[in-house]
C-alpha cells in the first residue's frame, strides 16, 4: 500500500442541538459546581456588604453680567473638571478633615489615621451635573448617617469658599501683571515728555517751517510710530496671555525636549505660510494640507502636556489657544510690515535732511520728541483703559457659587440591589459552568460516539455495547509479579461479567447479538472464521467483548474456539475460571495435542485455548510458521475462531498474527480511548496490510435521552413488548 493510501482522513461532521445537549448533560457535574460556587460566591458578597448612607447637596453656579463676558469674548462658566479639580485638592480634604474631627473617624473606623481619612474623604465624595444646566450635586456617600451628613455639609461650604477665592486669585494676578505693564509704560512718557519740553525751550517751535513734502513724510511717520506703539502693546500683552495660557497646555519650560521645540518650530513656520498665502490673496477650501499638518502638530503638542500631568486640558483652552496664536502671528506680520514702512519713511527724511541740514534738523528733532511723547501717551491711556476693563471682567466674571439645597440627615440605607446581583451571579454562574463545559469537552480528544469513529478512523462500526453495572463484589482480582518491584506482586481487578444469552433479552445481551449479526455479515460471500479481537490500548474491555461474543456465537449453535493469545497478561482463563495450563504455548512443544490443550468452557458449543505457560518470547510464537498449521487446524474443526490479542500500540502481538486470519475487529472505548492513539493503531495495522473488519464501541452511556444513544434503549423497550 502507499503512504497515500494509508492516511487516515477526517471528515467534517455537522453539529446539532442534541450534540450541545449531550456535552451539557456529560459535564453537568461541572457546570453545577461552577454555578453554585458563583452563586455562593454571590450570597456571601452580598451578605457581607456594609450599609451605605447617602447625603447630598444641590449647588448652583451663578454667572452675574452675562453680557459683560459675551463683550469681552470670554467664555463663560468652568468645566465640571474644573471643580472636580478643586475637590481631589489636597487643601480642600484636609479643610474637611480638620472641621470634621478625628474623633468622628475613630468612631466609625478602627485604627485609621489621617492620611487614610484624607483618602476615604476624596472616595466618598463626588461631584455630577444635574438635569439642568448651572446645577451640580455636592454628593457623599459614607458608612454611617452621622460621617455622610457631616462631610456633606462641612464639604459644601468649604468648597463655595475654594472655588471663590481660586477665581479671586485669578482676577488678581491678571490685574498685577496690567499694573506691570502701566508701570513701565509710565516711565517712559514721563521721559519722554521732559525731552520733548527741553528741547522745545530751546530750540522754540520750528514746526512750521518745514517744507509740504518733509511734512508729509514726517506726519506719515508719525502715524505709523504711533501705531507702531499700539502694536506693539498689543503684540505684548497678547503674548503674555499666551504664555500664561501655554503653561495649561503645554510642559513647563524645563521639561520641554528638543522634540517639543522642533514641533513648536514646525508650527510657526506652518502657520506663516498660511497666513502668507491668504495675504496674497490665495483662499483655500475645504481642508488644506497646511490645515492638517498643523491639526496634528497641535495634536502632538498637546499630548506632551497629557503624557506629563495625566489630565484631561479642557477643549475651550485649547480653542482660545489656537485663536491667541494665530492673532499673535498677524500682529507680528503687522508689525513687521510697520517696521518696514517706517525705515523707507526714515530713509526718505535722511535723504530729505541731507539735502536741506540746516532748515529742518531742529524742526524734525522736535518733530521726533512730540511724536514719541504722543506714542507714549495713548499706550499709557490704551492700558489704563485695559486695566479698568479686566477689573470690571474680574468683578463680573467671579464665580458665585450657592447652595440651592442643604444636606440632609439620611433616615436609611441606600438600596443594596440584592436582586441584581443575585442575577448577575446566576447568568455568570451559568455561563462560568457552560464555558468551562465546552472548554473541557473541546479538549477532550477521547472517542465518544459512532460519529467520532466514522470521522477520525474510517471504520464502520459493527456493535455498540453498553455500560455494564456491577459491584465491586463481582470483580476479578489478578495477582502478577509488578514489572516496577524486583519481587514484588501487583493487583489488577477485572469485571467479570459472563453473559448466559438463553433467556436473557437485556439491552447488552440484544447489543452482542446484533454485533455477531454485523460480524457475520462482513464478508457474506467469504464468510469470516478466524478473528482478531484487540484494542489500541489497555483497560478498554476487548477480553470480555471477545468473551461474550464467543458465546453469542455458540449459543447459535456454532461450533466456537475462544483463544487467549495474549501471552503477556493473560485473562481468559480467569473469567472462564480454568487454569492456564496447557494452552497455546504448549502447542509450540512436541509432547502437547489439541485434545489436552483445548478444553469446553461450561457453555455449549464454545472451547477455549488458554495461554498457556509464560513464554519469554511471544511475538516469535506468533510469527512462526507453526502458527499457521494452527490456524489451519482450528478453521478446520471450528466453525468460528476468535483470538484475544495485546493492545496494538502497546505491542506488535496483534500485528504478526492480524496478518494470519481473517479479520481483525478493534474495541473503542467511549471516553476513555484518545482518538490519536487509536488513529495510531488503525495506521500501523493498515500499513502491513490487515484486514480491519470493523469496530466496537463498548461501555457507551444509554441513560440521557440526547446522548446517541438513548434512543437506542427506547427503541429496544419498544419492541420488547410481548403484548402484542
Amino acid at each position: 500500500m502507499t503512504e497515500q493510501s494509508t492516511q487516515i482522513r477526517v471528515l467534517p461532521s455537522s453539529i446539532h442541538l442534541k450534540d450541545y445537549l449531550a456535552v451539557i448533560f456529560r459535564r453537568k457535574l461541572l457546570i453545577l459546581l461552577a454555578f453554585v460556587a458563583v452563586v455562593a460566591s454571590t450570597i456571601f458578597y452580598v451578605r457581607g456588604m456594609e450599609d451605605i448612607y447617602e447625603s447630598y447637596a444641590t449647588l448652583v453656579i451663578e454667572e452675574s453680567n452675562r453680557l459683560i463676558s459675551q463683550a469681552m469674548q470670554t467664555v463663560p462658566g468652568k468645566p465640571l473638571s474644573y471643580y472636580q479639580g478643586i475637590l481631589n485638592s489636597r487643601t480642600f480634604q484636609e479643610m474637611v478633615f480638620d472641621s470634621i474631627g478625628m474623633d468622628i473617624f475613630k468612631s466609625n473606623f478602627q485604627n485609621i489615621g489621617r492620611e487614610k481619612a484624607l483618602e476615604y474623604i476624596n472616595s466618598a465624595i463626588s461631584l455630577r451635573k444635574t438635569e439642568y444646566s448651572s446645577f451640580l450635586r455636592f454628593n457623599v456617600r459614607a458608612k454611617s448617617r452621622e460621617l455622610s451628613y457631616l462631610i456633606a455639609g462641612i464639604g459644601t461650604g468649604i468648597f463655595r469658599a475654594q472655588c471663590e477665592e481660586v477665581a479671586s486669585e485669578e482676577a488678581r494676578r491678571t490685574v498685577v501683571e496690567i499694573d506691570k505693564q502701566l508701570k513701565l509704560i509710565r516711565t517712559k512718557l514721563e521721559n519722554a515728555e521732559r525731552e520733548y519740553r527741553s528741547f522745545q525751550e530751546k530750540t522754540g517751535d520750528i514746526t512750521g517751517g518745514t517744507s509740504p513734502e518733509l511734512k508729509q513724510l514726517q506726519e506719515a511717520y508719525a502715524k505709523d510710530i504711533a501705531q507702531k506703539g499700539v502694536k506693539e502693546a498689543n503684540l505684548t500683552a497678547e503674548k503674555r496671555l499666551l504664555a500664561r495660557l501655554e503653561t495649561k497646555i503645554a510642559p513647563a519650560e524645563k521639561k520641554r525636549s528638543p522634540e517639543y521645540l522642533k514641533l513648536r518650530a514646525q508650527l510657526k513656520e506652518l502657520e506663516r505660510e498660511k497666513i502668507r498665502l491668504e495675504n496674497l490673496g490665495i483662499r483655500m477650501t475645504g481642508m488644506s494640507t497646511i490645515d492638517r499638518d498643523i491639526q496634528e502638530i497641535e495634536k502632538q503638542l498637546i499630548q506632551y502636556k497629557r503624557t506629563e500631568k495625566k489630565l484631561v486640558i479642557d477643549p475651550n483652552e485649547i480653542r482660545q489657544w489656537q485663536r491667541l496664536r494665530k492673532s499673535v502671528l498677524n500682529k507680528e506680520a503687522e508689525l513687521e510690515l510697520f517696521i518696514r514702512r517706517l525705515e523707507t519713511y526714515k530713509r526718505a527724511i535722511d535723504n530729505y535732511k541731507k539735502g536741506n541740514p540746516d532748515m529742518l534738523a531742529q524742526s524734525l528733532e522736535l518733530q521726533r520728541l512730540k511724536l514719541a511723547r504722543d506714542n507714549y501717551e495713548n499706550i499709557y491711556t490704551f492700558l489704563i483703559n485695559r486695566a479698568e476693563d479686566e477689573r470690571i471682567k474680574s468683578a463680573s466674571s467671579k464665580t458665585g457659587i450657592k447652595i440651592v439645597d442643604t444636606a440632609r440627615m439620611p433616615e436609611k440605607p441606600i438600596p443594596k440591589n440584592e436582586t441584581r446581583y443575585y442575577l448577575l451571579g446566576i447568568i455568570l454562574g451559568l455561563a462560568l459552568g457552560l464555558g468551562l463545559a465546552f472548554f473541557v469537552e473541546y479538549n477532550d480528544t477521547t472517542i465518544k460516539a459512532n460519529d467520532d469513529i466514522e470521522r477520525y478512523l474510517q471504520l464502520p462500526v459493527l456493535g455498540t455495547i453498553p455500560h455494564i453495572t456491577y459491584s465491586r463484589k463481582e470483580e476479578l482480582e489478578i495477582k502478577r509479579k509488578s514489572s516496577r518491584k524486583k519481587g514484588g506482586t501487583s493487583r489488577s481487578q477485572y469485571p467479570r461479567n459472563l453473559l448466559s444469552f438463553k433467556g436473557d433479552d437485556s439491552i447488552i445481551t440484544e447489543a452482542y447479538r446484533s454485533l455477531r449479526t454485523n460480524l457475520s455479515y462482513v464478508s457474506p460471500d467469504k464468510p469470516l472464521h478466524t478473528v482478531i479481537v484487540t484494542s489500541s490500548g489497555p483497560s478498554e474491555g476487548k477480553s470480555l467483548t471477545i468473551s461474550n461474543l464467543a458465546i453469542a456465537n455458540a449459543q447459535m449453535g456454532r461450533k466456537t474456539l475462544l483463544i487467549d493469545t495474549d501471552l503477556r497478561r493473560p485473562i481468559l482463563h480467569h473469567l472462564f475460571k480454568l487454569k492456564r495450563e496447557p494452552g497455546f504455548t504448549e502447542l509450540f512443544t512436541e509432547d502437547a495435542s489439541y485434545e489436552t490443550s483445548i478444553r469446553p468452557t461450561g457453555h455449549e458449543n464454545l472451547f477455549l485455548l488458554t495461554a498457556g505457560l509464560f513464554s519469554p518470547n511471544p511475538a516469535e510464537l506468533l510469527a512462526s510458521q507453526k502458527l499457521v498449521q494452527h490456524i489451519e487446524y482450528f478453521r478446520n474443526n471450528f466453525d468460528i475462531v476468535f483470538f484475544d490479542t495485546p493492545p496494538v500500540v502497546a505491542v506488535t502481538d496483534a500485528t504478526l498474527l492480524g496478518r494470519k486470519v481473517d479479520g481483525l475487529l478493534i474495541v473503542i472505548k467511549s471516553h476513555r480511548t484518545d482518538r490519536e492513539i487509536a488513529m495510531r493503531a488503525v495506521q500501523s495495522l493498515t500499513n502491513v496490510g490487515v484486514k480491519i473488519v470493523g469496530t466496537v464501541l463498548n461501555d457507551i452511556n444509554l441513560s440521557h435521552r440526547y446522548s446517541s444513544y438513548g434512543y437506542y434503549k427506547y427503541y429496544y423497550h419498544y419492541y420488547k413488548s410481548k403484548s402484542d
